[in-house]
């Protein structure tokens, strides 16, 4: 009799063990996914996060013919402008700085659109990065997605030129793209600079590479911080979903004994 109790309390016990085991590989197996989770919303929010840094950072003096940013709105000056923005962000700002006055522009600057041509509406202008990814498809040697290359001096000229937006609008969208990341690393002593044709239009000179190079290794320096303070909130977190479901799992079954 005592042999058959013993029996069956093992086999209870082993049979608790086991559930708690399946229930330990369970909640593993949720955490890993929300880890692979929370990599998938950090990497989304890195370059939302870069453009807040670039924000709080003093304007770029104005370089050659360009006149000086509004409240840190970047503009394309080669690389004494760029800094590490990105594209949702990019957006953000340019609604923020919807009521920041309109630099000094020359009456040279851009010419005088056609006496037909009725000004738009607010809310008919395309977002600053709907109106960079249109660039991405009408300007291919000159915009691109993957390898880049650096930007010809006063392209904004050049854009306002061609494209029917305000000049606001166009500055915001330039913007989103000299500061990217990958932009900034193409800025190198000795690199050739293209026009809205893709062609030659000039090289970047020591001066600038040294500007974009400190750019970039600022950001990523700041965002290394704000990796690491989201890392360890996210393990100490991590930990302590652990320890509640292990503690309730003890609990649990300690009761059914």
């Amino acid at each position: 009799m005592i042999n058959e109790r013993t029996t069956a309390l093992f086999d209870l016990l082993e049979a608790q063990a086991r559930l708690g085991l399946s229930e330990i590989a369970s909640l593993r197996q949720r955490v890993a996914t929300l880890e692979a989770e929370n990599r998938r919303l950090r990497e989304a929010l890195e370059s939302q996060q870069a453009l807040v840094s670039s924000v709080e950072e003093p304007p770029t003096p104005a370089v050659r013919d360009y006149p000086s940013p509004q409240r840190g709105a970047a503009v394309a000056t080669g690389s004494s402008d760029d800094a590490n923005v990105v594209e949702a962000q990019a957006q953000a700002q340019a609604q923020a700085e919807t009521e920041a006055p309109e630099p000094p522009v020359s009456d040279t600057s851009k010419p005088e659109p056609p006496a037909d041509a009725a000004p738009q509406a607010e809310e008919e202008l395309p977002s600053p990065q709907a109106l960079l990814n249109e660039w991405y498809r009408r300007y291919t040697n000159t915009f691109f997605k993957g390898h880049t290359r650096p930007l010809k001096v006063g392209i904004h000229e050049d854009l306002l030129a061609r494209e029917p937006w305000p000049e606001k609008l166009v500055r915001r969208a330039l913007a989103c793209y000299v500061h990217l990341p990958r932009y900034l690393k193409a800025v190198r002593p000795g690199i050739e600079r293209v026009d809205l044709d893709g062609q030659p239009a000039g090289t970047v000179n020591d001066e600038e590479a040294q500007h974009a190079r400190k750019k970039l290794d600022g950001l990523q320096a700041r965002q290394r911080e704000r990796d690491k303070g989201r890392k360890d909130k996210t393990e100490a977190k991590r930990h302590a979903r652990l320890d509640e479901k292990l503690s309730e799992l003890l609990a649990k079954h300690g009761g059914r004994q």
